[in-house]
């Protein structure tokens, strides 16, 4: 059974597609389903992500600079929370495979803009897929619940900035996974990226997949290390892959609060990544940022002027 990719004719014009994680170590394996379907159509693909480790200490792999590195299965000790090094561990123990996977440094926008044209260059990319684990990257600014977006936000305006790449496209997995999220906007927000041309169309991961069936395997395979926090957005995926419905936990991180799966969590939006930005009222913020906390403070003081648009209910029940 094969992923019914919507956006496969503009990802097929690719020579060396970069799919990127938005934010944080987890929002890559999102991408891991395309990556493997594209990689099986015989298409050049590589990864990358936004990291929560700490990159600019990390002592192997392939050093681009003090903010950007490829990690690699050869470094073997064990490091607190660095999801990417244990990714590339699962490619080569469980597929035979040498696979980098490139991390930037949390940093604002300005050193990680700099360190994408740096990896635009090196790997000859031509195309872009950033992944969200979750919907906030399509959070515009003026919701009640607006989740973690200042992570989204960074990728979101460094890759829009990238204009001599013409293939910049965003996903997005795990619709429900995340705690205070105004859902009925993001709906909103897509109706309106829809009218605007920006929405390229949904497809669902089925467990009879095998590109979703690897993408499981990579989870669980890092999430079982030695002190690797399990991701709470990725653990919902699975678990509605699975079948599962409701306050399940697939995970002890998160025992004691309370989870809707639904089998929402398992399908992909793809949108036209210009577009999204174009929507994003905090983006033209982050421009001058140089520290993520740079990136914070600008949306704290952006967001005390931007007017919210009143509280909403899907109105379904």
């Amino acid at each position: 059974m094969e992923l019914n990719l919507p956006i496969f004719d503009q990802l097929a014009q690719c020579q060396n597609l970069l799919i990127a994680g938005m934010g944080g170590g987890f929002d890559v394996f999102c991408g891991l389903p395309i990556y493997f379907e594209l990689q099986r159509r015989g298409q050049k693909v590589h990864l990358a992500s936004f990291s929560f480790s700490d990159v600019v200490n990390f002592k192997g792999g392939v050093r681009l600079t003090d903010t950007l590195v490829g990690t690699t299965a050869e470094y073997k000790r064990i490091v607190p929370y660095f999801p990417e090094l244990y990714l590339s561990q699962w490619f080569d123990e469980k597929r035979g495979e040498s696979v980098t996977i490139w991390c930037f440094h949390k940093t604002g926008a300005r050193p990680l803009l700099k360190n994408y044209r740096l990896l635009v260059e090196h790997l000859s990319i031509d195309g872009i897929l950033l992944m969200d684990g979750g919907v906030d990257a399509l959070i515009r600014g003026d919701e009640t619940g607006v989740g973690t977006l200042v992570e989204d936000a960074t990728s979101l305006f460094v890759v829009n900035e990238l204009t001599q790449i013409s293939t910049r496209l965003m996903g997005c997995l795990g619709f429900g996974a995340e705690r205070d999220m105004a859902y009925a906007h993001v709906l909103e927000n897509i109706a309106a990226l829809t009218r605007a041309g920006g929405f390229l169309g949904a497809c669902s991961l089925v467990s009879r997949m095998e590109v979703c069936q690897a993408y499981e395997e990579a989870v669980l395979f890092v999430q079982d290390k030695e002190f690797q926090d399990p991701s709470v957005i990725n653990s919902s995926i699975v678990s509605a892959v699975q079948g599962h419905y409701g306050d399940y936990h697939l995970t002890e991180r998160t025992k004691g609060s309370r989870l809707w799966i639904s089998p929402l969590m398992p399908i992909y939006w793809f949108f036209d990544l210009p577009t999204v930005a174009r929507h994003n009222l905090y983006l033209p913020q982050l421009r001058d940022t140089d520290t993520f906390m740079d990136a914070v403070r600008m949306y704290q003081l952006c967001a005390q002027h931007i007017p919210k648009r009143p509280s909403a209910r899907i109105p379904l029940s």
